[in-house]
């Protein structure tokens, strides 16, 4: 199994992931204005799945799980792809880029809920405040959400959905470092994800008028594919294997900023002062949460 990244290129490979990621957002609603979200979807998952394997195979990697990892990879199939895919793209569908990112990032609220709960770590006073700031922000946000600035309340719960999903599978993720590589992880969140993710955009797959796509939309629709979903997301992993669930996910803060000037450069989207307000609360949460991350126990498996 490959040596975990030293504590700087950790921190770097967490960056390089949110900048992808960040600027994911504006560019998969480009692709929405030719191609449908679940046919988008759709094809991503199945070409980054196939990339995988096509590693693996190279690498001599086993394809299936150890009989002890099964479970733990049924967690990381759907809450890393199977769960989380769906919700994110008709989440982001039915909302601005923006506001789908700002919503994406409390994920490392939960993860921390999550490693609190199970006992892995505890919440330190300044945390918990954090905490409760950013959740403030998020009620603020959603109950105010109306307009094309704020997307629909519908497209913003998903959101928080996909959050919830990716907050899990953080966890897990975190957690199979004792049982699989970071090619091994990935493969146990694709092989089984994509299966799902296949039974809900086939039929858009199928329906869709591919010979209408423009080149611009196609090669967006490339870089998507392999820089969110394989490029990033080994990073992700040897980020959260050396840092910890709640340290690593807490760069998630920086998501939503980048995203906005990408989704202002990219696709124009407006700022009002009620938007900018409720962000602002959410980020300090955030932020506040971020420098709180000194953990008082033992810190999660890694």
């Amino acid at each position: 199994m490959p040596a975990p990244l030293s504590r700087p290129l950790a921190v770097l490979a967490a960056l390089v992931s949110v900048v992808i990621w960040a600027v994911n957002y504006p560019a998969t609603k480009i692709v929405y204005r030719e191609l449908s979200p679940l046919a988008f979807t759709g094809w991503r998952i199945v070409l980054a799945a196939a990339f995988l394997i096509a590693e693996a195979l190279v690498r001599r990697e086993r394809l299936v799980p150890p009989p002890g990892a099964r479970g733990l990879a049924l967690v990381l199939a759907l809450s890393g792809v199977g769960v989380y895919q769906w919700l994110y793209a008709l989440g982001l569908a039915s909302t601005s880029s923006f506001s789908a990112a700002l919503l994406n990032s409390v994920s490392p609220l939960i993860a921390i809920l999550l490693v609190v709960v199970f006992g892995w770590e505890r919440m330190s006073p300044l945390a918990g405040a954090g905490s409760l700031v950013a959740w403030g922000g998020v009620a603020l946000f959603v109950s105010s959400a109306s307009g094309p600035d704020f997307g629909s309340t519908a497209g913003n719960l998903m959101c928080l959905g996909a959050a919830t999903s990716w907050a899990v599978y953080n966890v897990a993720s975190a957690r199979a470092s004792r049982l699989l590589s970071p090619l091994g992880t990935q493969l146990a969140a694709f092989g089984g994800g994509t299966v799902l993710v296949l039974a809900y955009t086939l039929p858009d797959m199928l329906r869709q008028d591919y010979g209408r796509l423009s080149p611009s939309t196609w090669a967006i629709a490339v870089l998507s594919t392999f820089l969110p979903l394989v490029v990033a997301f080994r990073l992700w992993l040897g980020a959260v294997r050396t840092l910890g669930v709640a340290q690593a996910t807490s760069f998630g803060f920086l998501i939503p900023v980048l995203a906005g000037v990408a989704s202002a450069l990219l696709t124009g989207e407006r700022f009002n002062a009620q938007k900018l307000a409720s962000a602002a609360v959410i980020l300090a949460g955030l932020a506040l949460t971020r420098v709180a991350r000194r953990p008082t126990s033992p810190a999660p498996a890694r």
